[in-house]
């Protein structure tokens, strides 16, 4: 566990000194993902990690506690920007009201302002997302999914709660119900119709093709992970460049 530790805090410095910025910023929703990362990046690169903490009217009261009270603990730099107001100018403006509209907007004003204050101080953005997540597709594309670099993209969500247990991460990020906040009582887990613990479970056979560990679980699991991985797979990609001939 102390290798894997020390090889993400090795990303992050490398990834800061090659880009020849200052250091890091990352949004601090108050979840295990953001506040994992945060420790990391704190670990890795001292005081110069910068985090934006950006709650709307429906963020969880208590996350944001989580988040702040991090913010202490780790002597990290922060500020808060209320993004209601932002938030209700765009969605006068958009025709889609629903709750996965409302959580994508937000996502994207979050990630708006992380570059703003990432051009303003010379940092790097860093994103919080996992593998399970990232295999899924679940995050906002230019959303939560955008950033310079992911130091916990090859770690599922089972590997998140282990290496944060292992450093001591305060026990309010690992037992609160798995939630992006995009809106009031979003859950992962509601959403996804599955725990992470069976999440994981179908996408590492899935990642190994485990053919004796996929016949005995449940086939909606199974279903519901191919049908997103499908769906979601141009989230993973940039965007792809039609090559023509300039002759």
């Amino acid at each position: 566990m102390d290798d894997k530790i020390k090889k993400i805090e090795n990303f992050i410095q490398e990834k800061i000194k090659n880009s020849q910025t200052q250091g890091a910023i990352l949004g601090l929703s108050g979840g295990i993902d953001s506040a994992l990362v945060a420790m990391l990046c704190k670990r890795a690169l001292k005081d110069k990690v910068f985090a934006l903490l950006m709650p709307t009217q429906s963020s969880n009261k208590s996350h944001f506690q989580d988040a702040l009270r991090l913010c202490d603990s780790l002597e990290l730099e922060y500020k808060i920007i209320e993004i209601q107001n932002i938030l209700d100018a765009f969605l006068k403006q958009s025709e889609n009201t629903t709750a996965l509209a409302l959580g994508n907007f937000a996502a994207r004003i979050r990630m708006s302002l992380l570059y703003d204050y990432s051009s303003l101080k010379n940092y790097l953005v860093v994103g919080t997302s996992n593998k399970s997540e990232l295999m899924l597709g679940y995050g906002t594309i230019y959303g939560d999914l955008a950033c310079a670099f992911q130091p916990l993209g090859s770690l599922y969500k089972s590997q998140i709660y282990a290496l944060s247990k292992h450093l001591h991460l305060h026990e309010n990020f690992i037992t609160k119900t798995p939630s992006a906040d995009l809106w009031e009582n979003q859950s992962d887990e509601a959403d996804l119709g599955f725990s992470y613990a069976q999440i994981d479970e179908g996408l590492k056979a899935l990642e190994t093709r485990d053919e004796k560990v996929l016949a005995r679980l449940n086939p909606a699991l199974i279903s519901m992970l191919q049908t997103r991985m499908q769906k979601n797979a141009f989230k993973r990609k940039m965007p792809e460049i039609l090559e023509l001939d300039n002759g």
